[in-house]
C-alpha cells in the first residue's frame, strides 16, 4: 500500500487538493504499477507560522 504524504501551506481549495490527490494517484498507478484502491494520499496543511525555509518563518516573508 503506497502512502504519499504532502506537506504544504494551508490555503488551497478542496478542488485543488482533490486534483492533487488524483494526479499523485494516477502517477503511482502508471509509473509504479500500484493498485489505485491501495494508494493513500495524506495532505498535511501547516500555517505560515509553522513553516520555515532557510531558517525564516513563512509568516515573516
Amino acid at each position: 500500500m503506497p502512502m504519499v504524504q504532502v506537506t504544504m501551506l494551508a490555503g488551497r481549495t478542496v478542488e485543488q487538493k482533490r486534483k492533487l490527490a488524483q494526479r499523485i494517484t494516477d502517477a503511482l498507478v502508471e509509473e509504479a504499477g500500484a493498485k489505485r484502491e491501495a494508494i493513500v494520499v495524506a495532505i498535511n496543511e501547516v500555517s505560515r507560522e509553522s513553516y520555515a525555509t532557510g531558517g525564516v518563518l513563512m509568516a515573516d516573508k
